[in-house]
């Protein structure tokens, strides 16, 4: 390797970062979201799968539309199936396999991978979860590092996601959206990916509110925390303010009572540059009385 001078360093022509979700999935990198057990993780990945598979913004941000490989190794293929069942045009971009438990270091599970890599060719790779491909102690501060480069040997250009899970009893500094010691296993597990994301709740009245923090990149300046929130069955994840909620409101009620619910849907997701997904969620939340029964219209 020649040694370069800063003339020459600044000359070269090293191209720009791509992403699958610009700025949370790097191609070629290792985002690792982590969470509570149960909190939203696996429906904020299903939106991710979605959102890239169908070229449409995840929550605002830019994606660059492709193939989407999501590995389930944590959940029935039936329940995956009802709780995807949302989705009312399923992407053709959208693929999804159960290998069940594995081991990252056995040659029978890189060739499965591999496969799949080759029948796929995929621009967005997700892995939910992430203690379902080793068998090893999570604390072991050189697992990380080995199991990410394994998946980037395998996936190449793909972007990766993979899913972790917070300590059982985080702290209440944890709890904020710090990063520190807020997920099970070694601090490696975060120091060695690209870009960490961290989804806890947000506390306050709303239920389902929860706060996606952008906890670190390698890659870009770190974004500012995304409020989301959870709908009241668990399946799906989108956008929240207190503002966009009331304008879907306003909008809902302005919509003729003969016009079916879902052309409604459309039609606010148009008038207020929100996905579809987004709406569903704000009209599941309307209380049980008052301007509750736009929801019936």
């Amino acid at each position: 390797m020649t040694v370069l001078s800063l003339k020459e360093f600044l000359a070269q022509a090293y191209g720009e970062v791509r992403f699958a979700i610009k700025p949370y999935v790097p191609t070629g990198g290792v985002t690792l979201l982590y969470g509570k057990t149960r909190i939203g993780k696996s429906p904020l990945t299903w939106e991710m799968a979605r959102c890239v598979a169908a070229g449409e913004p995840f929550f605002g941000y830019p994606v660059s539309k492709g193939r989407v490989l999501y590995l389930d190794l944590d959940t029935a293929p039936a329940l995956v199936q009802q709780r995807l069942a949302i989705i009312e045009t399923p992407p053709d971009n959208f693929y999804i396999d159960f290998p069940g438990v594995r081991n990252i270091f056995h040659a029978t599970t890189q060739d499965h991978l591999k496969g799949l890599q080759t029948e796929v060719q995929p621009i967005l790779v997700i892995l939910n979860t992430l203690r379902k491909l080793y068998s090893g102690d999570e604390k072991d501060a050189s697992l990380p590092s080995r199991i990410y480069s394994l998946l980037q040997g395998i996936f190449g250009p793909a972007g990766i996601v993979v899913v972790h899970h917070d300590r059982k009893s985080p702290t209440e500094k944890d709890a904020s959206g710090d990063p520190d010691e807020a997920f099970s296993g070694h601090m490696a597990w975060l120091n060695d990916c690209q870009v960490g994301l961290h989804l806890v709740p947000a506390g306050g009245p709303v239920p389902g509110l929860l706060r996606l923090y952008h906890s670190k990149s390698q890659v870009s300046a770190q974004e500012k925390p995304l409020t989301l929130q959870l709908s009241q069955n668990g399946t799906h994840i989108a956008d929240y303010s207190a503002q966009k909620a009331t304008s879907v409101m306003q909008v809902y009620i302005q919509c003729p009572v003969e016009m079916p619910r879902s052309d409604k849907v459309k039609l606010i997701s148009q008038q207020l540059s929100c996905s579809e997904r987004t709406v569903w969620t704000y009209l599941s939340r309307l209380p049980e009385s008052g301007t509750a029964t736009i929801a019936e219209r």
